[in-house]
């Protein structure tokens, strides 16, 4: 499915970045822009996992205690892109004192995603306490032996998709077939979406071609300079709709989902430190709860931790927020609680990854996530 050189070069690095990285480092938030005038559709969030539905505001039953102190612990939460409303959960749980509420003080050090997961390994020698990473990207470290743990799923399916404008009729995978597809480059997430319809649908590299177009996605399909083209559900389409285009997107999560982002620590944090793990997820939890009861606050409160230099278009930026929100909740997450690791998912990816050779090997898959610290 890869040519060996690729192959080579996508093991050799856990994941390529997304973005660029950014020196800054943000605890507090910058001032911010007034966001546009825009009622959005709030979307019903379920209650945190062994508790009942109840104001957001209300402290979480069942959540770790820290002892009151007059000195807030301060900890390193890796990102794996630049400032961005799609962490709009961990600004708010920032801003709202939810992690205050747990004697915690949470610097935001953003970074490439094959960074961050090794920084968090190092700890306590490195600062990162915990990061931000991909279900596909522990698969890798883990395989690779470097101890790391998904401790909560953020998104709850895959975010890549393929898309197109309307006209070309992109409905299903037999719609590809034919159809130049384009894409960032032969690496992360993207590739990995790529790679999984073609797994599921048992089509081979013949069935459609597939060029490199670097991260120009949503302008190349505008200009049809390729039919169909690989991005983020919430990126790419959100732009070509506000250019006043109708576009079709085919989910790779409707297709073959893949176990997405998360938040990852190392395994010497977990077993020494439970109860900081418990509370810098309860807040978390708490945060993102509150991001899908209220997300115009949440969007206000995201605006105050991105810098305007990388803001762009705060319209646009609200919609990236809203066509977030359907990813962080499912009908699981509705049974167990939000942020819940689903092992079917993982142990699908799993077996994918070896599959087409992402994985030299097997992984231990019961061992690379837990769902302790979400309850």
């Amino acid at each position: 499915m890869l040519n060996r050189i690729g192959l080579i070069a996508l093991l050799a690095a856990l994941l390529a970045a997304c973005g660029a990285r950014p020196d800054a480092q943000l605890g507090q938030p910058t001032a911010a822009a007034s966001p546009p005038a825009e009622t959005a559709t709030v979307v019903p969030s379920p209650p945190l996992a062994d508790q009942p539905a109840q104001p957001a505001q209300t402290p979480q039953q069942g959540a770790a205690t820290v002892a009151p102190t007059t000195e807030l612990r301060k900890i390193t939460l890796a990102m794996s892109y630049i400032p961005n409303v799609q962490f709009a959960p961990y600004y708010v749980a920032a801003q709202k004192g939810y992690f205050a509420e747990q004697g915690l003080e949470v610097v935001f050090d953003y970074n490439f995603e094959n960074d961050v997961v090794q920084r968090a390994a190092t700890w306590p020698e490195g600062e990162v306490a915990f990061a931000t990473a991909s279900g596909t990207s522990t698969l890798l470290a883990r395989q690779q032996g470097i101890p790391v743990k998904t401790i909560m799923t953020l998104y709850q399916e895959f975010p890549v998709v393929f898309f197109a404008k309307h006209a070309t009729g992109l409905k299903s995978a037999a719609d590809l077939v034919g159809k130049t597809v384009g894409i960032p480059g032969n690496f992360g997430e993207s590739l990995y979406g790529l790679l999984a319809l073609r797994y599921a649908n048992k089509l081979d590299e013949s069935a459609f071609p597939v060029q490199e177009i670097g991260f120009t996605q949503a302008q190349a399909v505008l200009e049809d300079k390729v039919p169909v083209a690989i991005g983020y559900a919430m990126n790419e389409p959100v732009i070509l709709r506000q250019q006043g285009e109708e576009v079709d997107v085919l989910r790779v999560a409707d297709v073959y989902n893949l176990a997405a982002n998360g938040m990852v620590a190392s395994e010497k944090l977990i077993a020494e430190e439970p109860a900081l793990v418990r509370g810098f997820v309860a807040a978390t939890l708490k945060g993102l709860r509150d991001t899908l009861d209220n997300p115009d606050e949440a969007y206000e409160i995201s605006l105050g931790f991105i810098p305007e230099a990388q803001l762009g278009d705060p319209t646009l930026q609200r919609q990236v927020l809203q066509e977030s929100l359907p990813y962080w909740y499912s009908e699981r997450t509705t049974a167990e609680g939000l942020g819940y690791t689903d092992a079917e998912v993982w142990v699908k990816t799993e077996q994918f990854m070896r599959d087409a050779g992402l994985l030299p090997g097997a992984v231990e898959v019961e061992q690379a996530f837990t769902n302790e610290f979400i309850k």
